[in-house]
């Protein structure tokens, strides 16, 4: 299409955009370590919608879930906690019902999606907070593990039991989304039985110190006596969607990418499941249990196991550590593979980069680094809310006013470095969400901190768009206009690396001639000095468009 041809970007059809097609995987080694983190998934490197929800459940079972559960209740109160959870199922599933859909439809994860919101280099703020806040997570459950083992075996140093556990997980996390899947698929089994042993165990009064005796009324559970009001609901509420919540709406979208456009709907369903009832309702309200089972002393779920089935109980806590560090251990890698890429223009398999992120693990676990974890998490919270409000406000809000296109745009040849709407719209809203998170405007406002962030972030990308203008707020979105390929073929040949790729994935690149290149052959190009952004190579949108 022309240059300034506008207008037909929205009818055309999506499968200039994304791989539409329906196709069976393709089983090789190849495609089980291709993580397509730089690129679209294709239609062959898609699997079924219950793969992808098995792979999620890893993070289900991880037991940073119920230990956070106990740890609210100790400060606000099981009944202010149970609310909480409840506020967090709807808002949770109506996040997640959106972004699931929306990255299986384009087969695109959290980062490339954040490049159409944030722009090509914009994006790389959200993506290295939540790389570091996955290595944190990493290592948090790496150190529940290690510190189990030494209460068992003290004559060995903890750094080197820390060193032995990484040595273990390093092999579980080479391979992509298809072994994930496997191991997932095989542990929930042994997860399941083991966590059915613990609730006979207390039942059955295997333990005087973890019995079900103490835990008749769990629900009522407030060792810290505090009154159950609109303000203990909201810090609880807020604390878990911060914790958790925020986080997994996106963080989803790296697995649910991987389903078959066909079964999204069906993928969509069992994400909203797993992440809204399970992961925010049933999980922590488990580990509030647990904590009223050992008459409200001790809130770590793997000491309650440890107590009730001794070894076995040892076991299991090392299979929910495993469980959940494989996944930590691919999304983080995940998100770095995309930052090292955009800055240095060059591509790696993620799997290189499992040495560096364990390393970066170790030393935050035998640092006093994760004493800080409260904090940390405090603050991850709020810009959490802002990356959920700014992103839902800007796809949901600002392109239906201005009728630009849903989809995510993700090519570098097409993106502007930084999109100002999007952008502004996360950075803004977190200095008063912190202000209020600190307590500056007394305790109502910090209770209501992570909500007033998530609401100023969602409106805030109407308002600047509205000031910008529809001229100024499309070249927000599209440094030029995507070219188009002529010709009734699906697929092109990159020029320069010769692979065959769905045609959604290719920039006519002026550096080599207006030749077609692949998407990740432009991200690694940087002699081209992105010519292809000049005012004699833009073709930008008419001041008008009428869409």
């Amino acid at each position: 299409m022309s240059g300034n041809d506008a207008t037909k970007l929205k009818n055309l059809p999506e499968s200039y955009f994304y791989d539409t097609r329906d196709r069976e995987r393709k089983a090789d080694s190849t495609h089980d370590k291709d993580d397509y983190g730089l690129r679209r998934v294709p239609a062959d490197g898609r699997f079924s919608a219950w793969s992808s929800a098995w792979s999620w459940m890893g993070l289900s079972t991880a037991l940073a879930y119920p230990l956070t559960g106990a740890l609210l209740t100790l400060s606000f109160g099981a009944a202010s906690v149970l609310i909480g959870f409840a506020i967090s199922v709807a808002m949770v599933g109506l996040g997640v019902a959106f972004t699931a859909n929306k990255s299986a439809n384009e087969g695109i994860g959290k980062d490339l999606m954040g490049r159409g919101s944030y722009g090509y280099y914009g994006s790389l703020v959200t993506i290295v907070v939540v790389g570091l806040y996955l290595t944190l997570l990493f290592s948090m459950e790496t150190s529940v593990i290690a510190r189990s083992l030494h209460e068992i075996i003290p004559m060995v140093p903890f750094w080197l039991l820390v060193l032995i556990i990484i040595a273990i997980f390093i092999p579980l996390g080479i391979y992509g989304m298809v072994w994930i899947s496997k191991i997932q698929t095989f542990t929930l089994v042994l997860y399941v039985v083991g966590l059915a042993l613990v609730f006979i165990g207390l039942y059955a009064g295997w333990s005087d110190l973890s019995n079900a005796a103490f835990a008749t009324e769990w629900w009522t559970l407030n060792p810290s006596q505090i009154p159950t009001s609109w303000m203990s609901i909201m810090a609880a509420t807020g604390a878990w969607m911060g914790a958790f919540g925020f986080m997994n709406i996106f963080a989803v979208t790296d697995v649910t990418r991987m389903t078959r456009r066909s079964e999204r709907k069906k993928g969509s369903v069992l994400q909203v499941i797993i992440n809204s009832v399970i992961n925010s309702f049933v999980i922590g309200a488990m580990g509030i249990f647990f904590l009223a089972a050992s008459n409200g002393t001790n809130p770590d779920p793997g000491i309650t196991f440890v107590r009730v089935l001794g070894p076995i109980g040892l076991l299991l806590v090392f299979l929910t550590q495993v469980r959940g560090n494989v996944m930590n251990m691919y999304l983080g890698t995940l998100a770095f593979d995309n930052v090292i890429a955009q800055i240095s223009k060059k591509s790696f398999m993620r799997s290189w980069l499992l040495i560096p992120y364990v390393i970066l693990g170790f030393f935050m676990v035998v640092s006093p680094f994760l004493e800080y974890f409260p904090t940390i998490a405090t603050f991850a919270g709020v810009f959490f809310a802002a990356w959920v409000g700014s992103t839902f406000g800007e796809l949901m809000l600002v392109r239906p006013l201005y009728q630009i296109p849903r989809w995510s745009e993700f090519r570098r040849a097409y993106l502007p470095g930084i999109n100002w709407v999007g952008f502004l719209s996360l950075i803004i809203p977190m200095v008063p969400g912190m202000m209020a998170t600190l307590g500056v405007w007394g305790d109502a406002w910090r209770a209501l901190s992570v909500f007033f962030t998530l609401a100023l972030a969602l409106v805030m990308p109407v308002i600047l768009a509205i000031l910008l203008g529809k001229q100024r707020t499309w070249a927000q979105y599209f440094i030029r206009i995507p070219d188009v390929p002529e010709g009734a073929s699906d697929t092109l040949t990159c020029f320069v690396s010769g692979e065959t790729e769905h045609v959604s994935d290719f920039v006519k690149c002026p550096f080599y001639g207006d030749q077609w290149i692949s998407s990740t052959t432009c991200s690694s190009e940087s002699r081209c000095k992105e010519m292809c952004h000049s005012e004699g190579n833009l073709q930008r949108v008419p001041k008008q468009p009428a869409i």
